[in-house]
């Protein structure tokens, strides 16, 4: 019977230690081929934290939040507005935001189109089809959406929009000439220029957003204190470790991290405003 218990309690621990910590994603590709994609960084990330790291990918943005919220997500790697939806609902803390080439907390958003579809400057895509890439998409519908109306274009009446779901899928409607011109975020040209190496000669970028502040390193009010500092330390210590930066380079175009400045979001609660967005009634 004492050796039944011993085993019992052995197995217990065992099984408690084993439970691994999620990360979260928004779908910026193919969900199947970002998780093989970040598998090395999940286990890179592990051995800095000394737990197991398993991926998570949700089908849009909000599932992400939601997952946060519940705990069914430990942290993730999302955009800014997705991290201003989580802290309001949750209590979700952002650790760290990222930085972009030049060493800037962020990253820009672009709108681009066809070339040719007689489109040369933003004012010109009244009366055109365009894709976003989701409704809480900082670089992929906010911040476009605003410079379409900075250029007198109201999205409701002027354009016929679509979300696309994805960077990558907004991309392939472009290129298939579904639409004439789509929202995305600067790098994305890197990112997918070996999946869609027509994306130089078919298309241009007509105009770049104001600094985006960079995606959010969002950790769950439900992880422990200890393990909350070890997750921080794991990313903030991208800079220093050349495999682990070379991967978030080729993954999500980021070059390092820095510690999160919570007004640098209040230039999205604007555009929020602007486009008349109530964060409370977002689902």
């Amino acid at each position: 019977v004492l050796l039944s218990i011993s085993i019992f309690l052995v197995g217990c621990g065992k099984k408690k230690e084993e439970k691994p910590l999620v990360m979260g994603l928004v779908p910026i590709s193919n969900s199947e081929k970002l998780i093989e994609e970040t598998a090395p960084l999940h286990n890179m990330i592990a051995k800095k934290v000394g737990k197991n790291v398993e991926g998570f990918i949700a089908t849009n943005y909000i599932g992400v939040v939601e997952a946060l919220g519940t705990g069914t997500v430990d942290f993730a790697l999302i955009p800014p507005f997705a991290y201003i939806l989580a802290n309001k609902k949750h209590g979700s803390e952002a650790l760290l935001t990222s930085l972009n080439k030049d060493n800037e907390p962020g990253y820009y958003s672009i709108i681009i189109a066809r070339n040719d579809r007689g489109i040369e400057k933003v004012s010109d895509l009244k009366g055109k089809k365009i894709a976003f890439v989701d409704p809480s998409s900082t670089s992929g519908y906010i911040f476009p959406a605003v410079i379409l109306m900075d250029n007198g274009i109201n999205i409701e009446n002027d354009i016929k929009y679509q979300f696309a779901g994805g960077h990558d899928k907004a991309l392939q409607l472009l290129i298939n000439g579904d639409v004439d011109a789509i929202g995305t975020y600067e790098n994305a040209f890197k990112k997918f220029s070996k999946e869609f190496p027509e994306i130089e000669t078919k298309t241009k970028i007509l105009q770049k957003s104001d600094l985006i502040p960079g995606v959010t390193l969002t950790v769950s009010s439900k992880v422990d204190p200890e393990t909350k500092e070890k997750i921080k330390a794991a990313f903030a210590s991208v800079a220093e470790d050349k495999e682990m930066q070379d991967l978030m380079m080729k993954l999500f175009g980021l070059y390092g991290f820095q510690e999160a400045d919570k007004n640098n979001y209040d230039n999205i609660r604007v555009k929020l405003e602007k486009l008349g967005i109530d964060i409370e009634k977002v689902k």
